[in-house]
Parts: C-alpha cells; sequence; structure tokens
C-alpha cells in the first residue's frame, strides 16, 4: 500500500542555506537515482538548472561560515548578476579555505583531499559556467531581449549548446562532498589543534 503524500509544507523553518543546499543536493540525487532509459533528455535543462543552483547554494552556505573563521569577508554579492557567478564563487570559496589552512595549520592530509575534490568541484564549475555564467541559460530559452536564443549552434556561437550528463555526475559527486562536508572537517581539525 503506497504511503499518503504529506503536500502542505510549512516554509517558515527551512530560512537557512543548509537547508536549502541539502534540498537541493537530495533533489538532484533522487533525479539521477530515478532517471531511466533516456528520461534525462526530457529533463536536461531543469536538472542542469538544480545541479548550477546547489553548487551555488553550497559555495555561499560554506563561504558565510569560513568567513567567521579565517575572518575575512569574503567578496561575494547577494544580488545582481555577478551574484550567480560560481566561477566567483568557488574562487572565494578556495581564498577561504586557504586562508584557514594557513591560519590554522591544518593537516596536509586534510589539505591534499581538499585539493583532490576541490579539482573535481572546479572542473564542473567551469563546464556548468561556461553554459550557465549568471544563472540565466538553464532558465530561460531566449536572452533578456526576448528573441536571442540562448543555445544556438552556429559557426559564430561562443558557446557549444551541449552538455555530457555522466560526466558531470561523476564530477558532481566528487566535488559536492567537499562542499557538504569542508566545515565539519575544518571545525574538527581546529578542536584537535587547540
Amino acid at each position: 500500500m503506497k504511503q499518503e503524500i504529506n503536500y502542505n509544507i510549512d516554509l517558515t523553518f527551512k530560512s537557512e542555506w543548509w537547508i536549502y543546499y541539502d534540498e537541493y543536493k537530495k533533489y538532484v540525487e533522487f533525479t539521477f537515482r530515478e532517471l531511466k532509459g533516456g528520461e534525462i533528455t526530457t529533463i536536461c535543462i531543469p536538472l542542469a538548472f538544480c545541479i548550477r543552483h546547489t553548487l551555488e547554494l553550497g559555495f555561499k552556505m560554506n563561504i558565510s561560515e569560513l568567513e567567521e573563521i579565517s575572518g575575512i569577508k569574503a567578496n561575494i554579492k547577494f544580488s545582481g548578476r555577478e551574484a550567480h557567478n560560481i566561477y566567483s564563487l568557488h574562487n572565494s570559496f578556495e581564498i577561504q579555505l586557504n586562508a584557514i589552512f594557513k591560519k590554522f595549520k591544518i593537516d596536509k592530509e586534510i589539505t591534499n583531499q581538499f585539493s583532490e575534490l576541490s579539482a573535481d568541484l572546479k572542473t564542473i564549475v567551469k563546464k556548468v559556467h561556461f553554459l550557465d555564467i549568471y544563472s540565466y541559460s538553464f532558465r530561460y530559452p531566449f536572452g533578456t531581449d526576448g528573441r536571442t536564443k540562448i543555445f544556438e549552434k552556429n559557426s559564430d556561437s561562443k558557446i557549444n549548446p551541449s552538455i555530457n550528463f555522466k560526466e558531470i555526475k561523476e564530477l558532481y559527486d566528487h566535488g559536492i562532498k567537499l562542499l557538504t562536508y569542508t566545515t565539519d572537517v575544518i571545525f574538527e581539525q581546529i578542536n584537535l589543534n587547540n
């Protein structure tokens, strides 16, 4: 017997970075887990958006927590086009972590693990950023003029309008670990050193 779904959700208690991040992350994981056959061709744009947005939320969540530990204010925006630039957010994330590594002399094995996971994270960020710089391309089929197609294959196009979800999923699965566990590992390392 199928259990009835609770359709009435109180959103009052969801206003935290980690809750938004976790729900988007779970949605992406659920979608990949439930996909069968060629179904991805019919949901590729929303899935790409959710992957991209999960990364953005993960960076913002981590940066806001890491700023308090590093004592360095990150130069990130929360409004306008630049607020959605995941390439810039990734750079701010790395700046915060490197400052913390120096400030607290984090174990070399931990910093090496960070470097490995960060490489995958940086690769997915580059790929997704290239296709959707300001979180617009995966949401709308046309540019801000309402006429120019976002993804159009022609010789003048700067964007190769294709995405390999097998590759993206592998990079996502590795890189997302860094966004999910960074602050826990940092707090554990700081507590061990004090």
